[in-house]
């Protein structure tokens, strides 16, 4: 339960608020890709270098 709560803590910080809940889902749902991006990087030790748009590019390529 730790390890969730952890992986999760990026977006329990307190945000803006959203006038829709379509808007708020769609920003969640792009800081989960973007951390889960920087989070499999860290995990093969290739953190320097490291550009989201680089990584959502080579995603949206294949």
């Amino acid at each position: 339960n730790n390890l969730i709560e952890q992986d999760h803590r990026h977006i329990k910080v307190r945000k803006t608020r959203y006038q829709s809940i379509n808007t708020a889902k769609n920003t969640l749902k792009g800081i989960e890709c973007i951390y889960a991006l920087y989070k499999k990087n860290r995990r093969s030790l290739q953190i320097y270098g490291f550009s989201p748009c680089h990584e959502i590019s080579i995603m949206l390529a294949s």
